[in-house]
């Protein structure tokens, strides 16, 4: 599977196929940036898995009539979801960040995804980031 066919058959959701898709696969945009306030639990078995609370950040507009809102972000750990979501059958992908987020200092979690919704945890410096929203960068590339 190549990127056009993992944009075409194997993703919903999606934003604007002429920005998303390129050669190295499709980038994806931010639907939501959550916070998280409380802590998770680990265990072996997996009987006392308890995931972190999360609640979801506000967006504020950069400028009075936006019609997207900017998420500033400070320094630290948050988990980002995603527009775009992998149907069922899609063969498994690699999501990592991409070159604009890079570029900002920021650094998102490597994740294989086989399908549903696409979150991964984004970290920030200590300088911060702003994000807008659908901006693009994450690539999600097909294994």
């Amino acid at each position: 599977m190549g990127p056009d066919e993992l944009f075409d058959k194997w993703l919903e959701g999606t934003v604007y196929r002429d920005k998303q898709v390129d050669a190295q696969g499709v980038h994806l945009t931010v639907a939501e940036v959550l916070t998280v306030h409380s802590r998770g639990r680990i265990d072996f078995g997996g009987s006392e898995l308890r995931p972190a609370g999360t609640h979801p950040l506000e967006t504020t507009e950069q400028k009075p009539g936006d019609q997207y809102g900017w998420w500033r972000l400070g320094a630290g750990a948050y988990v980002v979801c995603f527009n775009e979501k992998l149907k069922d059958g899609a063969g498994p992908t690699l999501l990592t960040a991409n070159e604009r987020l890079l570029s900002c200092g920021c650094a998102l979690s490597a994740t294989v995804c086989t399908g549903g919704e696409i979150r991964s945890v984004l970290t920030v410096p200590a300088c911060g980031v702003n994000i807008k929203q659908n901006a693009r960068i994450a690539l999600l590339r097909p294994l």
